[in-house]
């Protein structure tokens, strides 16, 4: 459930899917950079609804970013769901804010993918797999919060999916001129290992590729949500993504 203003936009209709852009009625003068926000909750859970973001996405609204949070799964669906169809749909989602670029008023070339989890699983994925069709998916820089890197714990529980889960899954994909990546983890996160996350940064660091892992001491899976901790995880997180989303675009309140 969203507790701030936004405007929905339906990417997808077999299923229906929705993009939820944050609102922000301030006139800017001149495009935007767009950050598109996949939460998380595994592909087994419909615990986790888009709104999961809402908090990040009001505030990166504020400073002269369109921020969307990103329905990738039929929220009707309980219980297991696709993983390889959810990244059909993140594919799809980027596509589309990229191909509605002038409606949106966004720069088509400044789009960023955001995700937890499961979300930046799918983030993660639409940055590093070779686009093979004229689908646009691939977004220029990714903000990663415990994110997974290798599809190996899902391909037990998705065996009828497990040959292109692999053919997908990140660690198979480290290459250079990927883009530039953020990542966030906790060293005590129980569900996707730290050290596996550090390998695959540094991997990608020996590429040539701009990538940063930030590392959060004992802190477990979720440690970034807003609520959590004192929200003290939750700022520092944001700083460091404005930081780094600064870095490579124009962003500012008068924009």
């Amino acid at each position: 459930m969203f507790h701030i203003p936004v405007d929905s936009y339906t990417y997808r209709t077999d299923p229906i899917l929705r993009l939820f852009v944050a609102r922000d009625n301030r006139k800017r003068s001149q495009r935007q950079p767009a950050i598109l926000f996949f939460h998380g909750a595994g592909f087994s859970t419909n615990q986790v609804t888009p709104s999961q973001f809402q908090h990040h996405a009001a505030v990166f609204a504020s400073l002269g970013m369109r921020a969307i949070c990103v329905e990738y799964r039929p929220a009707h669906v309980e219980g297991r769901y696709s993983p390889m169809q959810c990244l059909s749909h993140a594919r799809s989602a980027i596509h589309w804010v990229r191909q509605h670029a002038d409606a949106l008023a966004i720069h088509p070339d400044q789009i960023t993918a955001a995700g937890a989890s499961a979300g930046g699983f799918l983030a993660l994925c639409c940055a590093v797999i070779e686009e093979v069709d004229s689908i646009r998916s691939k977004p220029d820089a990714c903000i990663l919060f415990n994110a997974g890197v290798d599809a190996g714990p899902l391909l037990t529980m998705f065996p009828a999916e497990a040959d292109a889960l692999e053919a997908v899954s990140p660690v198979r994909h480290v290459r250079s001129e990927l883009p530039p990546s953020l990542f966030f983890h906790g060293t005590a996160d129980q569900n996707i290992p730290h050290e596996q996350v550090a390998r695959f940064v540094q991997q990608l660091q020996q590429y040539g590729n701009d990538s940063t892992l930030i590392s959060f001491p004992e802190l477990g899976h979720g440690f970034f949500r807003y609520g959590e901790h004192g929200n003290v995880p939750y700022k520092e997180t944001m700083e460091a993504s404005l930081a780094f989303l600064q870095r490579l675009y124009v962003i500012g309140s008068n924009q």
